[in-house]
């Protein structure tokens, strides 16, 4: 049933979805950037979390490196995710007024990091235990407000035919509901590590399902990049 309250929210139009998603759904924010130094990050990141400020920081954080990324200027991104829109706007309250969190922004740019795109989104699919895999193959895509109900379903079809023959761990579908200027979906793969995510993607694409489904979806969507991705490190939300 909320799957399917998810795939009506998601035919309508974009700039309705805030009106049908509801605030005790659970919120994604996606924060991309470069950074020479990767070692700063973590230790800018350790220092936060630590504080007073970091214990009281309501959402599960992870730190992935974008190992390839096509043209994207980003190297790394920050994963948020929120139990609601409540906990995202008390973070983001955090960011604004916590001398911790101003200090982090701080060493973050001394180390010479540059933010260079973020999203907030809000999974249409969610599949397997994402959080117990590292390694993941992010496709981001193009789909028409009015092909995402069928879009969802496709790759869902897709999946489920598929897991039966290919050990598939976890998969899902991410709708960016703000900050949507280059692409509007994020589909994902993953695996415990880059190996075993080569072997399940290899499996996926020789799959019959695979093919069913690229033939049906060919007028839905419009490839934007394919990412390889590594998560390096996690930061579980303290106990409040």
């Amino acid at each position: 049933m909320k799957l399917l309250v998810m795939l009506i929210a998601a035919a309508l139009s974009i700039p309705a979805l805030s009106d049908n998603h509801s605030p005790e759904n659970p919120y994604l924010g996606f924060y991309y950037f470069s950074a020479p130094n990767a070692e700063a990050v973590v230790k800018a990141m350790d220092t936060f979390y630590d504080s007073d400020c970091g214990k009281q920081y309501p959402a599960d954080v992870a730190l992935a490196e974008q190992v390839f990324n096509g043209g994207y200027e980003s190297t790394h991104f920050f994963l948020n995710s929120y139990a609601n829109a409540a906990a995202q706007q008390k973070a983001a309250e955090i960011f604004r007024t916590c001398p911790a969190a101003l200090a982090f922004l701080t060493e973050m740019s001394e180390a010479g990091v540059v933010f260079t795109m973020e999203h907030l989104s809000f999974p249409l699919i969610a599949e397997g235990d994402s959080t117990q895999d590292f390694a993941f193959a992010k496709f981001d895509v193009k789909v028409a407000p009015q092909n995402q109900a069928a879009y969802a379903m496709a790759l869902r079809k897709m999946m489920t035919a598929a897991a039966e023959d290919v050990d598939v761990r976890s998969y899902g579908n991410n709708l960016a509901m703000f900050g949507n200027d280059r692409f509007t979906n994020s589909v994902y793969v993953g695996a415990e590590s880059l190996t075993q995510l080569e072997t399940i993607q290899q499996a996926l694409f020789a799959h019959p399902a695979y093919a069913a489904f690229s033939k049906e979806t060919a007028d839905m969507r419009e490839s934007v990049n394919t990412t390889q991705v590594l998560f390096v490190k996690s930061y579980p939300m303290h106990e409040q």
